[in-house]
Order: structure tokens, then C-alpha cells, then sequence
């Protein structure tokens, strides 16, 4: 039930209400709508979602946490971004392009 409008950078979520997202986040829920379903490492999710040079791997973490909390109905007990214990994050869901 989620809408993203990359090209205007609209978060909607399932009730209609808009999520604003930094720059990081939008760069990171991109990076995670491409591979939904894969684990990513850190230094994939680094890649795909690099907007500086200064970004290390376990700010990762803390733009996944911040983004969690926008979109997740529980962030402490996350259904969307999930975590594989040693190996990344991964996106669970669909997405229809």
C-alpha cells in the first residue's frame, strides 16, 4: 500500500498520509526497492545509496533505524526492512513498478 514517486520523491503511505524522507533515506528506500527481497550487505546498501564520501558502513544502521521509524507499523519489531543476523538488511515486501 506504499507509494513512492521517485521522480517527485513522494512518500505516500498506505492511509494517504505523506512521509518526508532526508536525502539519505529516500537514497537508501531506493537502493532497497531495487532488490527487494535480497540481502544486502552494508557496503551494498553504502554503494547504492551514496550521497557523500564521508558515509561509513554503520551509518548505515542509523539511516536504517531513522527510516524504520517512518515507516514501519513497529519499528522495534520491523515487517518491512529486516534484518539477517551476519549478513545485511533486506526489503520485505512486493513492489509493483
Amino acid at each position: 500500500g506504499w507509494d513512492l514517486a521517485t521522480g517527485t520523491r513522494r512518500l505516500t503511505s498506505p492511509d494517504g498520509t505523506r512521509v518526508e524522507l532526508t536525502n539519505g533515506e529516500f537514497a537508501l528506500l531506493v537502493t532497497f526497492l531495487k532488490s527487494p527481497r535480497r540481502v544486502l550487505s552494508r557496503d551494498q546498501l553504502l554503494e547504492g545509496s551514496r550521497l557523500h564520501d564521508d558515509i561509513y558502513d554503520r551509518s548505515i544502521d542509523v539511516q536504517i533505524l531513522r527510516l524504520r521509524r517512518k515507516i514501519e507499523t513497529d519499528p522495534n519489531e520491523p515487517k518491512l526492512i529486516r534484518t539477517e543476523r551476519g549478513a545485511g538488511y533486506f526489503l520485505d515486501c512486493n513492489v509493483v513498478t
